[in-house]
């Protein structure tokens, strides 16, 4: 434990020793929630190993995702583009370019880029190993 957080401190000094002494170190929060995109409260996987998954996904002008779930939270953070979730019982959550929001859990949904352009969105998962961040709904 003394030794992650030596090496934290370390790294810190690190990242802080590259800005000039007369730049400010920013700080910009994106999002700060306690509940997802449909109102549900944020809850953490509770059994396994947990696992963090950071990606870019880059969906096509006019091209949907499958109807799916999520298990676990989900951070999305539009790059660009525009993005329209459509959740299981008619809720609409239209997002565009510096946007975040929290995915829906275990509740069903899909997304539409909406857009003229592609769809980029930094997506971040806290899940858990072995368990897919996203499940498939049969219709």
């Amino acid at each position: 434990m003394i030794r992650m957080m030596a090496m934290a401190a370390v790294t810190l000094m690190a990242v802080a020793g590259g800005a000039r002494a007369d730049e400010a170190i920013k700080t910009q929060v994106l999002l700060k929630t306690t509940t997802t995109n449909i109102g549900q409260p944020i809850h953490y996987p509770r059994a396994g190993t947990p696992q963090i998954t950071t990606m870019i996904i880059t969906i096509p002008p006019g091209a949907a995702t499958a109807l799916h779930t999520h298990p676990g939270p989900l951070v999305g953070y539009i790059l660009e583009g525009q993005l329209e979730v459509r959740a299981a019982g008619g809720k609409v959550n239209r997002y565009k370019a510096g946007d975040s929001f929290v995915e829906a859990l275990n509740h069903a949904h899909a997304g539409t880029n909406t857009g003229t352009g592609p769809l980029r969105i930094l997506v971040t998962v806290v899940g858990t190993k072995g368990v897919p961040y996203a499940v498939p709904v049969k219709k």
